[in-house]
């Protein structure tokens, strides 16, 4: 066949790929676990082999090494984003539309504050095996610390409030942006020097807990297929570790006012772990309050996708699909708790409101109650 003749379906393949959200429902709910964002990655990196990689995909991979420096002058940051001439270079010139803005206030330095130690193996070495048994270390991720630092002060407040012991893991990057955009070899030894802290810890028998679901899940997903079950330790969702505790969690009878809470799953929560919302209905049902678990969809964000220039449109279409009646509801107002970072993001990006994380419903409910 001739260079004339020759026709390279990839490209069709990698527009058709674009429109997958890797939110990973698929291989939750296939009967044959199709899992389409694993392929997609897989598909991007032998593609990006013969094409040149667009610089959006290098900024979203490399979002996790970023944020960091970027939050050291965070007022600056998000005074540069918010000129309509940088949102406009970053939008035709990189792909990226809507970014958000950093937390002005520093988690680590709120952290220290507070006087919440650092997880390391020299700290948690001079734990007796009884404080052990009453502590729980914090894997940060990087969406949750740099954007929502206030909702990991809340979690560190409501776990203290339980009388529990805190400790916080240093940052590191996760490497799941990586894996999205194709950059499996990066992505590999990301995991493989997170796998190997997380080891280091795991070691004092302290569960380790994550905040974000889709970040969480990426440890007991692409880790294990990466490095294999036994190089990766187990880290919890919230609310699965709650539930382990449900006896411990309310010591004395409370009088919590309930406002009848309603609860917006993140899908890759719901999907690949099928049975979280309902661990958070036990967690609030041990404080005596309702929770309301409402059926929806993707909320149209999926990590970064609906950031990407070229999604926008789609994004907010399958915003509007479920999430956005539910959102808008006049009775649902003060109501609506959503888990996931993305889907909070999606909320205030385009119905302008604050949803708030389940633990920081639990944390208000006590300081009023």
């Amino acid at each position: 066949m001739s260079r004339k003749q020759h026709h390279d379906y990839s490209h069709q393949v990698y527009d058709a790929m674009a429109g997958c959200l890797a939110c990973k429902s698929c291989a939750g709910q296939c009967p044959v676990k199709v899992n389409v964002p694993q392929f997609r990655s897989q598909f991007l990196e032998v593609y990006h082999g013969r094409y040149l990689r667009p610089l959006r995909d290098y900024v979203i991979g490399g979002t996790e090494w970023m944020l960091p420096a970027f939050a050291r002058v965070a007022p600056l940051y998000n005074a540069v984003l918010g000129q309509r001439w940088v949102e406009k270079l970053m939008r035709k010139g990189m792909g990226i539309s809507d970014s958000p803005v950093l937390s002005r206030a520093n988690l680590k330095k709120k952290l220290r504050a507070w006087g919440v130690a650092e997880a390391t193996p020299t700290s948690l070495a001079l734990l007796t095996e009884q404080q052990r048994a009453n502590s729980v270390i914090i894997v940060q991720d990087a969406f949750t610390s740099h954007f929502e630092a206030k909702l990991v002060m809340d979690v560190v407040e409501l776990l203290s409030r339980l009388n529990l012991r805190v400790f916080v893991m240093p940052f590191s990057a996760n490497g799941k942006p990586l894996h999205v955009q194709g950059f499996l070899g990066a992505f590999e030894r990301t995991a493989a020097r997170q796998a190997e802290r997380l080891r280091a810890l795991a070691h004092f028998d302290i569960p380790l807990v994550g905040i974000d679901p889709a970040m969480t899940l990426t440890y007991r997903q692409e880790y294990i297929k990466a490095l294999g079950n036994e190089a990766v330790p187990e880290v919890m969702m919230l609310q699965e570790w709650l539930t382990t505790r449900l006896n411990t969690l309310a010591t004395r009878p409370l009088e919590l006012t309930d406002p009848g809470y309603k609860l917006l799953s993140h899908c890759t929560e719901s999907t690949n772990a099928p049975g979280s919302p309902k661990a958070w209905q036990k967690v609030f049902a041990a404080f005596g309050l309702e929770l309301e678990l409402v059926s929806t969809g993707c909320c149209g964000m999926s990590g970064t996708y609906g950031h990407e220039t070229r999604n926008t449109a789609t994004s907010r279409t399958i915003y509007a699909q479920s999430w956005q009646p539910q959102v808008d509801a006049d009775e649902n107002a003060g109501k609506l708790l959503a888990t996931g970072y993305s889907c909070r993001s999606q909320v205030k990006r385009y119905s302008a409101q604050t949803l708030e994380h389940p633990l920081q419903a639990l944390l208000g409910a006590l300081k009023r109650g």
